[in-house]
């Protein structure tokens, strides 16, 4: 009897205490294969190099140059290349932000070999040559990144790839070459992406994102504002004026010797001054308006660019969201089902336990006291 309860005993705390029976599910998703990891790295860094040389390229131009043009023409080109490498390079799929990547150095390659040249007079080879550097960068990258057969079809899909070679405002092209690039490495579209990564790499993936977002706004803010300075310091906006000035000035020296020494030419003076300052004050009329209509587009481009980074912003904090709450209820279902058995076996343990104990120690204490006396009747 005694050995009966002992082993019951030890058959609850056994399984109180077993691990299996513990509710412990996995927030996170599969972890980024070892190839896809090394990617992300390698473009990342590789946007971190775009952007330098980009800015020291396009600063070297400013800095050279006396065109006004030029110099607007040299700080468009880094804001809107910067801001694209941002967006192709920080993609939660690392493949997919290679090729990409890979596509914008050689589009803007191919571009400012061809019609983008005249965009910084002679000093379109700094452009040229920073371009084609990086895109011999990318592709070093690309090719370490990855074994040589695939490397070898990465680069066919690139070489292949329809690039246009003209831009609008220097608008580089959002690529949507993930069905493309499926289809040329023949892989089904189920199969392609396993994993976005554990919920530690997606909170890292998106801490990236804000942080690149940020500086990339700043960046922008700080490039807009020295386009609009260059407007205003446009020395062909500013001669008229002075000429005006210098002309109205030696008048009213000549109109004050006159005033003195003969007050009745003062209407004929009067008359030219009015002569004078006709001009200057259309001009200034006009010159005005031309400025407030630039400052308007200028504002205009920023409120576009602000309108952009935010939509973007939007969208991947609703895909990331999204995908990490169906991952998180995906491995919850699989691991319920995995341990449903268990849960099972566990529950009809306890059922047995909590109304098979009361009655057997009943049973028992009952048998053990009522023994004494069925003996002793028995020797009677």
């Amino acid at each position: 009897m005694k050995t009966k309860i002992i082993a019951s005993l030890l058959l609850i705390t056994l399984l109180s205490s077993c691990s299996l029976l513990k509710f412990q599910p996995q927030f996170g998703t599969e972890a980024l294969s070892k190839q896809d990891l090394n990617t992300r790295m390698a473009v990342r860094s590789y946007y971190k190099s775009f952007t330098g040389q980009v800015i020291q390229a396009a600063d070297s131009i400013v800095a050279t140059t006396e065109e006004p043009s030029i110099k607007a023409e040299a700080i468009k080109w880094k804001g809107a290349a910067t801001s694209a490498c941002a967006r192709t390079a920080f993609q939660s799929d690392a493949e997919i932000a290679l090729v990409d990547t890979w596509l914008l150095a050689k589009q803007m390659d191919v571009y400012l070999q061809a019609s983008g040249s005249v965009h910084f007079g002679e000093l379109s080879q700094i452009a040229e040559a920073c371009a084609n550097e990086l895109v011999n960068e990318i592709q070093q990258t690309a090719k370490r990144s990855n074994d040589k057969k695939h490397y070898e079809e990465l680069l066919s899909f690139v070489e292949t790839y329809p690039l246009t070679s003209e831009l609008y405002e220097w608008q580089f092209s959002k690529f949507d070459t993930r069905p493309l690039l499926i289809e040329h490495l023949q892989i089904p579209d189920s199969l392609y992406t396993s994993t976005i990564g554990t919920g530690a790499e997606v909170m890292n993936d998106f801490t990236d994102r804000m942080s690149v977002y940020n500086e990339q706004i700043q960046s922008q803010l700080a490039w807009e504002k020295d386009l609009i300075l260059l407007t205003l310091e446009n020395d062909s906006l500013a001669e008229p004026y002075l000429a005006r000035i210098d002309s109205l000035s030696q008048m009213l020296n000549r109109l004050a010797i006159v005033a003195q020494e003969s007050p009745e030419m003062m209407g004929i003076i009067a008359v030219r001054m009015r002569e004078e300052l006709t001009p200057v004050l259309h001009d200034f009329n006009t010159g005005m308006r031309t400025s407030i209509y630039e400052l308007s587009q200028e504002r205009q481009h920023l409120q576009k660019y602000l309108d952009e980074q935010r939509v973007l912003l939007r969208d991947d904090i609703q895909q990331s969201g999204k995908v990490l709450i169906e991952e998180t209820t995906d491995n919850l279902i699989r691991f319920i089902r995995r341990i449903s058995w268990l849960i099972v076996f566990v529950v009809i343990v306890l059922v047995g336990v909590i109304f098979g104990l009361p009655f057997t120690l009943g049973y028992l204490l009952a048998k053990a006291r009522f023994k004494p006396r069925l003996t002793n009747k028995k020797d009677e």
